[in-house]
């Protein structure tokens, strides 16, 4: 995976976010083997701001994604948890309806580079064992 370094920040490449309309999500897996991974996705609202969570819902820690890609609600307006439907507001990752109500999605630092995107290192984490 190319790593790139912006103003003494590293960051790995994640996934291309060029074709990635308004109101739409991807899924990416980075695995760094001893570094660490991480499992999230990026979503692009409707005024096409790019925001970037941990794939992982605050209540259960499962994926939260339907289908691959599929992580916000029909209108794309929320992101909602498949498990038990949990909806969390695209723009802070809060919850604001479900069991995990009050509580925050992980949003990841990123950049975004000639459409593609990068996750900041420091957020890619270290399996405990390690």
């Amino acid at each position: 995976m190319e790593v790139i370094e912006v103003d003494g920040v590293k960051y790995v490449q994640a996934v291309e976010v060029r074709t990635l309309a308004g109101l739409s999500s991807r899924a990416f897996d980075i695995n760094l083997g001893d570094q660490g991974a991480c499992s999230g996705f990026l979503l692009r609202e409707e005024n096409m701001t790019l925001r970037a969570y941990k794939n992982s819902c605050p209540h259960t820690g499962a994926p939260l994604n339907w289908t691959p890609d599929q992580f916000l609600t029909r209108g794309g307006l929320y992101v909602q948890c498949s498990i038990h439907g949990a909806m969390f507001k695209t723009e802070n990752g809060e919850c604001f309806a479900g069991p995990c109500s009050g509580k925050f999605l992980k949003a990841l630092r990123f950049i975004e580079q000639e459409g593609m995107s990068y996750i900041d290192l420091r957020d890619i984490e270290k399996s405990p064992s390690i």
